[in-house]
């Protein structure tokens, strides 16, 4: 949002080559990622232990991820003026942001709980972490060769 109103977008527009680079990047490490999921050894014990990271490090791959995908800062770029008039105060500015923020919060938060859930659930079922993994290789692969591929 942030890059959107200091006006990330507006160059990303005037500049195709800027913004198609962009998508490649994001294209490139999303099936990065994806191809480090499939690449995943597993062990028939179903005990095994996950890494220890911490917290930043989670952060850190989040906003690389949200910082390679152009289409978040269209998004924004033509979200907001539809609820801006050209003489609002950065006060009208600031509550919209406010308001996506939180909003994104509480809905990935929730998106969290579940999944830590379902995963507590399926713990001692090494098959479908298994499956599971793999099936989000395939997606964070798809998602980047779609990416890629989307020359809008």
């Amino acid at each position: 949002m942030l890059a959107a109103v200091a006006g990330l977008a507006a160059i990303l527009r005037a500049n195709p080559v800027v913004f198609q680079a962009l998508q490649w990047l994001g294209a490139c490490y999303l099936i990065w990622m994806g191809i480090q999921l499939l690449r995943v050894k597993f062990t028939g014990t179903a005990s095994a232990a996950e890494p220890v990271r911490p917290p930043v490090a989670y952060f850190r791959q989040a906003f690389a991820v949200s910082l390679t995908n152009p289409k978040v800062i269209l998004f924004f770029v033509s979200f907001f003026p539809l609820f801006l008039k050209p003489g609002a105060s950065t006060v009208t500015l600031g509550v919209m942001m406010l308001h996506v923020t939180l909003l994104s919060l509480l809905y990935q938060a929730l998106l969290v709980l579940v999944g830590n859930r379902v995963a507590e659930l399926l713990r001692g079922l090494p098959f479908a972490r298994k499956v599971a993994t793999r099936l989000a290789g395939i997606a964070l692969v798809g998602f980047g060769i779609k990416l890629a591929t989307d020359n809008r």
